[in-house]
């Protein structure tokens, strides 16, 4: 029976060998494909980056089971969070932006919108 080290290893080293063909398979892409396939490629990367930290040793046992488990993991993450955005979520976040105002200290803004001198962004 493997041990928790052996199974993280095992795990992180199939999450590494998945992206490297994912990433080869991107340098064949030409600019335009790569920009369609943004958040698809968005989601590997932060899945190839993060899983291996915060998967635990019972995800990994379970996600062993699958050629990719990068694949397995990052459709999943891809269609939980990079849906359409609801008009109830867009709402909200405009909401937030327009009540706290961050935005306007954190981007540049025109001119006829500043109330004095023109400030200097927070970035």
């Amino acid at each position: 029976m493997e041990n928790s080290e052996d199974i993280r290893n095992r795990f992180e080293k199939k999450v590494k060998e998945c992206y490297a063909e994912y990433y080869d398979s991107w340098m064949k892409l030409q600019p335009r494909e790569l920009i369609e396939r943004e958040s698809e490629i968005h989601a590997i990367c932060q899945m190839a980056e993060e899983l291996p930290e915060l998967a635990s040793e019972r995800d990994m046992n379970y996600l062993l089971r699958f050629k990719n488990p990068l694949e397995v993991t990052s459709d999943a993450w891809y269609n939980n969070v990079c849906s359409l955005v609801s008009e109830d979520e867009l709402d909200h976040v405009l909401w937030e932006l327009r009540d706290r105002r961050d935005a306007e200290y954190d981007y540049e803004m025109e001119p006829e919108f500043y109330d004095n001198d023109t400030p200097e962004l927070s970035m």
